[in-house]
C-alpha cells in the first residue's frame, strides 16, 4: 500500500440544467486544467469530475480546502451547471 502525498484527488458531483448536452459540458469541464477526469453517471447527480489539486508541501486541511474552492468557483461559472457537492479525501491509499 503506498499513501499519496503531495497530489490530492477532489471529486466533484455535478448536477446540470436538464436539457444540457453532457458532451459539451465534458468538453468545458475537461478545459479547466485542474479536471482531470469527467464521467457521465446516474443517480441525484449527473456528472462526476476528478480534479487533481497539488499541496506543494502546505498543511492539507485550509489548502485542499483552498484550492477546491478555486476550482469550484471555475465550475460553477459554466453554463448548464446547476449545482454541485464537492468530496474531498484527506488520506488516499493506492497498490
Amino acid at each position: 500500500m503506498k499513501l499519496q502525498r503531495g497530489k490530492r484527488n477532489i471529486f466533484i458531483l455535478i448536477d446540470t440544467e436538464l436539457d444540457e448536452d453532457e458532451d459539451d459540458l465534458m468538453e468545458r469541464l475537461l478545459g479547466i486544467g485542474e479536471v482531470k477526469e469527467v464521467h457521465i453517471i446516474s443517480g441525484q447527480y449527473d456528472i462526476l469530475a476528478v480534479a487533481e489539486i497539488n499541496l506543494h508541501g502546505k498543511p492539507i486541511f485550509s489548502t485542499v480546502q483552498e484550492l477546491s474552492q478555486k476550482v469550484i468557483r471555475k465550475i460553477r461559472k459554466i453554463s448548464g451547471i446547476r449545482d454541485t457537492n464537492t468530496i474531498v479525501p484527506f488520506v488516499t491509499a493506492t497498490r
